[in-house]
């Protein structure tokens, strides 16, 4: 199995918001991927590919001195090969170039293999934020100190 990261591209657009909508039932929205990628300096989106099949993708804003996750997803079928944890370690790396002092993202807090994988990779859980999804479950606030 061939694993790589590269950024996203405008082709990727209508695969990234059709996956958001399946498995978040929302997404980003075409019109804003799209503007992030043209035209946003502080955008980063990566895009992972298996065997030169999209697999799964990492949306993050780099708002120097800070950075956030917007959205992180793995196909169902690509789970479990740690193509999460690449993606996380391309926005890291990012991070760390640009000088990024924290990252910080949202996670559902019964998501229990992605808050294992944020947490491998470093991050903590900062509080709790009530009723944060719009079916009104809560989130955890995770935070990684980069700089």
């Amino acid at each position: 199995m061939d694993i790589s990261i590269r950024k996203m591209k405008l082709n990727d657009i209508s695969f990234v918001y059709k996956e958001e909508l399946k498995i978040f039932g929302k997404s980003l929205g075409e019109s804003t991927l799209f503007k992030d990628i043209m035209y946003n300096d502080m955008s980063l989106y990566f895009i992972a590919i298996v065997d030169e099949k999209r697999a799964g993708y990492v949306g993050s804003w780099l708002t120097i001195p800070n950075a956030e996750i917007l959205n992180l997803f793995v196909l169902e079928q690509y789970r479990g090969k740690k193509i999460g944890k690449k993606l996380m370690n391309e926005v890291i790396d990012a991070c760390q170039k640009k000088n990024i002092e924290m990252l910080t993202l949202e996670v559902n807090e019964n998501n229990n293999y992605a808050i294992k994988m944020y947490e491998d990779l470093g991050f903590y859980v900062s509080h709790k934020r009530k009723k944060y999804y719009d079916n009104k479950e809560d989130a955890l606030l995770m935070i990684k100190e980069i700089g």
